[in-house]
């Protein structure tokens, strides 16, 4: 046991892949590329597009995601809330990858810098929370549904020896806009988009496909539809960002979700493909608690 107790932690191999020390110096977390194209599925999210309104209701969601390409096979578990502050001016939002597990293979293993001879592992993720304000509603200024988000990542995301999260913060402004084209007692549709600044930090190691900045920012933006016809709602989107650097910092989704609503419960179906930066296909299911309705603030 003690023979196999070495060679898994023996990094022989990964100091003569990646010319360590002498690359970037004698810490092994600041050989890794905090870039989305070389993390993680989890690790730099493409922030939601919202429909540019106040969701008045309480509610809890969990359910798990199925990530899968660019050599990577990722599951994990998703918590998600919210949570009116204030109704029809102000909302607060969470979310979070409690657990997620992993595997890649040997040639993404490589690209990433990865220190798991295996390709195989299980980590903690991120929490990622903010406010959503109303600007302007519709329905009185006979215009346009707009909304302000401010945005957070958390560093609590581990494992960046290899590759899972960042450990830097993230952060992001934006406006989020809709227009409802129609909307009768049946059914409505929307159109949506959203403009915004993405900004989050990487390590300036000068290595290749690495940065010799200390910072990345990018504009965020999406444009997407929202569909809703009796207990059911059906959103696509195609959403992204676009970093400065030109290290695979430009990720773009489409994105699709389904949610059937049956008094109190939901139950959320989704499915998002990368278009640029990530190879991703993934798929995520959940169940949905409402819990009630936020009071009148008057």
């Amino acid at each position: 046991m003690s023979i196999q107790v070495c060679a898994q932690e023996n990094l022989d191999w990964w100091d003569a892949l990646h010319n360590y020390p002498n690359a970037a110096g004698p810490f092994r977390n600041r050989y890794q590329n905090i870039s989305p194209g070389f993390l993680g599925p989890n690790a730099l999210r493409v922030p939601v597009l919202y429909n540019g309104k106040i969701d008045n209701e309480f509610w809890f969601d969990a359910g798990g995601d199925f990530h899968r390409g660019g050599g990577d096979k990722t599951n994990n578990f998703f918590l998600a809330t919210n949570l009116p502050l204030a109704k029809n001016r102000v909302m607060l939002f969470a979310s979070s990858i409690p657990r997620e597990s992993w595997v890649v293979s040997e040639a993404t293993r490589d690209l990433r810098r990865m220190t798991a001879f295996d390709g195989k592992g299980r980590n903690t993720g991120d929490i990622i929370g903010g406010f959503i304000f109303r600007v302007f509603d519709e329905d009185q200024s006979g215009f346009l549904n707009v909304t302000f988000r401010t945005q957070f990542k958390s560093t609590t995301g581990g494992n960046l020896v290899n590759a899972r999260f960042s450990d830097h913060g993230m952060l992001n402004w934006d406006a989020q806009f809709s227009k409802t084209l129609w909307n009768n007692e049946q059914s409505s549709f929307l159109l949506k988009w959203m403009l915004g600044f993405l900004t989050w930090q990487t390590n300036q190691n000068g290595l290749p496909n690495g940065s010799s900045n200390l910072q990345n920012d990018a504009p965020l933006y999406g444009i997407g539809g929202e569909f809703s016809y009796g207990n059911w709602l059906i959103g696509s989107d195609i959403s992204g960002y676009h970093g400065y650097i030109g290290n695979r910092d430009y990720p773009l989704f489409w994105r699709n979700q389904v949610l059937y609503r049956h008094r109190d419960f939901g139950l959320r179906m989704e499915y998002n493909h990368g278009l640029k930066a990530w190879d991703w296909n993934t798929f995520s299911f959940g169940v949905r608690y409402y819990v009630g309705k936020a009071f009148d603030d008057h």
